[in-house]
């Protein structure tokens, strides 16, 4: 397995609040970034010229466990160090006191300021990508980018001796740097268990639709909680934008029970000498006229590669959309672990996808090419 990543060993600095007004323009609207359940996200440069993403936690109020979420994000990346878990670059927690009026006096009041600070991201959140509607995302980028979530998420799980359980895996919570190296962020609600026990919980986490029925129906927590948040994830990387905004909105067992309809027209996906998909033989396993996008990409992908390397790489997207629906089974004893996932994705040659990278750059007038990744904007953070 991998565990090394390209970050620096330094351990994470322990920030002052008053640093941390400073490098964010007092946390002006201008350097925000980004906005979460817990807090704000801005952008900073430290003296040594370094971008950090410095998210400043809210004020205790009723409802938000804050300092847990503060203290299990921060404890938990200190202990992960790899490629694919975002870095965590310091930390501010201060307890200060302020004068504010209260019931007409003047009383002094404890305020806490926390904040977390990360390497930014030009990238932005996966979810965005997949959203919008001029992402051009070809097979190999979506394909690394369902690899690299694995390998971090394997990394979690079998890293060290105790496993860090996420909670809530989605598309919202994977950074992108420039190079679209996806890696996985938001620990708040991140917990660290024996990699074999069943544990439960008397409170929801995690968010609907990625959530398993374990959990849903009686709150147990296991290592295939997060390995079913993984499957809904990789269905909705391999539906694409348009997929991904017509079941944005539906439960995860309706989007999947789509998805294993159109697992079952395997005859009209993966045909070696295909050049244009006939969407005709759709009407067989009678979809719904909305769902037609979804399958629509497999077509797009078709279009846009050539025929010597059509055939690998059908066996490429029928792997993944496979793997997907093993890790979303309802009876979590038949979802495989995440090292089996990372096992089955390492036997994708990777001779297809050094094929695909040259297919990228390529130019023809008789191929629809597959478009660019242009370096996303800072408001691809905005949620």
């Amino acid at each position: 397995m991998e565990n090394e990543s390209q970050h620096s060993s330094t351990t994470p600095r322990d920030f002052t609040f008053q640093l941390l007004k400073q490098i964010t323009n007092d946390f002006s609207e201008d350097n925000r970034i980004g906005v979460g359940g817990y807090g704000v996200v801005y952008k900073g440069t430290l003296d040594n010229g370094e971008v950090i993403a410095v998210k400043k936690l809210y004020y205790k109020h009723p409802g938000l466990d804050s300092d847990k979420q503060f203290q299990n994000e921060c404890t938990n990346l200190m202990r992960v160090r790899h490629q694919n878990i975002v870095r965590l670059v310091g930390y501010c927690h201060e307890i200060r006191h302020k004068c504010v009026e209260h019931n007409g006096k003047y009383v002094f009041a404890m305020v806490e300021d926390r904040a977390l600070c990360f390497e930014y991201l030009e990238g932005g959140s996966l979810d965005k990508h997949l959203s919008d509607e001029s992402c051009g995302f070809g097979w190999h980028t979506r394909y690394k980018i369902i690899k690299g979530i694995c390998e971090g998420l394997n990394y979690l799980h079998n890293g060290s001796k105790e496993s860090i359980f996420h909670l809530d895996l989605k598309p919202a919570n994977i950074l992108l740097d420039r190079n679209m190296m996806p890696k996985i962020g938001d620990f708040g609600l991140s917990r660290l268990f024996d990699s074999t026990e069943t544990c439960s919980t008397k409170g929801i986490i995690g968010t609907p639709g990625y959530m398993p029925p374990e959990y849903i129906n009686r709150f147990h927590i296991t290592p295939k909680f997060d390995v079913f948040s993984l499957g809904v994830t990789i269905i909705k990387i391999m539906a694409g934008h348009q997929g991904y905004s017509n079941f944005a909105d539906m439960s995860s067992q309706e989007f999947i029970q789509l998805v294993r309809k159109y697992h079952l027209c395997q005859t009209i996906l993966f045909s070696q000498n295909i050049m244009l998909y006939r969407l005709t033989s759709v009407h067989v396993c009678h979809l719904p006229a909305y769902y037609v996008s979804i399958v629509q990409v497999h077509g797009n992908w078709e279009k846009a590669l050539r025929t010597t390397v059509l055939s690998d790489t059908s066996h490429g997207v029928k792997k993944c959309i496979e793997i997907a629906l093993k890790c979303v089974e309802a009876d979590r004893a038949k979802r495989p672990t995440i090292a089996e996932v990372v096992d089955e994705l390492s036997k994708i040659d990777t001779t297809i996808i050094d094929e695909l990278n040259k297919i990228d750059t390529a130019r023809s007038s008789t191929i629809e090419q597959i478009v660019p990744f242009f370096l996303i904007h800072e408001h691809m953070w905005k949620s």
